[in-house]
């Protein structure tokens, strides 16, 4: 039987350069800006969060969009 996905929520997730640890490894940190509009453009969104990097302490290292989907049989 065929499986119908619906997305429920989207976010907005910036990935931000937080330096690196006493072990020399990265730190990532990460801002999540939730209520996205899930019809919303990838173009758009990436726009949005290029903007947003720039209002950021830190740099900005990678943008993200999370999506929950519902899956539902027919």
């Amino acid at each position: 039987m065929p499986v119908n996905a619906t997305i429920k929520e989207s976010k907005l997730k910036l990935q931000l350069d937080g330096g690196l640890n006493d072990k020399g490894n990265p730190i990532v940190k990460s801002k999540t800006f939730s209520k996205v509009k899930t019809d919303a453009i990838n173009d758009n969104l990436f726009s949005v969060a290029s903007s947003l990097a720039g209002l950021q302490a830190m740099p900005l290292i990678g943008i993200k969009r999370v999506d929950e989907v519902e899956l539902q049989q027919e």
